[in-house]
């Protein structure tokens, strides 16, 4: 330990571009599973609306009309579709954006 002059900033160089690195590396990362959570949740609530007014009209508490809900400040829209093969069957679909503004639909079928 004689000898070691000019080597501590050396040192804190390689480490400081380290930790540069890793930081550079795990922000993508953590971005996308941030927007992966959202788009999770905003998946379930468009499920839970979808099957609570599905379940709903099969008790004959609501009609089959095109409604949009607000939830915690998200948009969702309520679509109701005749079935073609008069099968008595009507399809309810929620649509709505996504956190990257992507449209997405669920859709599913009950019976009048």
């Amino acid at each position: 330990m004689r000898n070691c002059k000019g080597y501590v900033y050396l040192e804190l160089i390689a480490a400081f571009s380290v930790c540069i690195f890793l930081i550079l590396t795990i922000l993508p990362i953590l971005e996308k599973v941030m927007t992966d959570r959202q788009n999770i949740i905003m998946r379930t609530e468009a499920h839970h609306l979808l099957y609570e007014r599905l379940t709903a009209f099969m008790e004959g508490e609501i009609q089959g009309a095109e409604r949009e809900f607000i939830i915690q400040k998200r948009s969702y829209r309520m679509i109701w579709k005749d079935d073609v093969d008069s099968s008595g069957k009507i399809e309810g679909c929620v649509r709505y954006e996504d956190v990257s503004g992507k449209s997405e639909s669920i859709c599913d079928t009950a019976t009048k």
